[in-house]
């Protein structure tokens, strides 16, 4: 298990991207994900700290996960995995790395945002749902998520250029 930083965004995006092809989810570029980086970097609040996780496998990176901790919350925002060497579970690792970071944070929550709305197998996200449960806790339905906008002018650049993305699926 590593954490990186900005710099290993190569590392995420590359499993980010067979995760999107092989569950058929359109995929964001690579600046999206450097969105998630760069309000950190830019403000240096010490109760508020991006970490990108990945776990290795004889040196090979087979899944990945961005970290957010806030407060008494720590947030799941972000992960993907290689198609390959599933059986080792390398979701499952960065779960347990995550939690105990988040306890080192004195985190009280642990969020692993969103899932299917209801336990249906139909659903494209059911697979998530079903591993996110694997976990136990409570399920909280909530209007959905609040942007807190580090600098306007570039959050209304992110909202164009959300509006005219395609969406979540293929």
């Amino acid at each position: 298990m590593r954490q990186l930083g900005i710099d290993g965004l190569d590392v995420w995006y590359k499993l980010y991207c067979e995760t999107a092809h092989r569950n058929q989810l359109y995929a964001n570029d690579l600046n999206y994900f450097k969105s998630v980086f760069i309000p950190k970097l830019e403000n240096q609040d010490p109760n508020v700290d991006v970490k990108l996780l990945v776990a290795y496998a004889e040196n090979e990176p087979l899944a990945a996960m961005f970290l957010v901790l806030s407060s008494h919350r720590a947030t799941y925002l972000y992960g993907a995995s290689a198609s390959h060497s599933r059986h080792l579970m390398p979701t499952y690792a960065l779960q347990w790395k995550a939690i105990q970071i988040a306890k080192a944070h004195n985190c009280t929550e642990y969020d692993m945002f969103g899932i299917a709305p209801h336990a249906d197998p139909t659903h494209p996200m059911y697979g998530l749902y079903k591993f996110k449960q694997g976990f136990g806790g409570d399920i909280y339905h909530q209007l959905g998520c609040w942007d807190y906008p580090l600098n306007n002018q570039k959050y209304t650049l992110f909202q164009a250029h959300e509006m005219k993305a395609q969406g979540y699926y293929l």
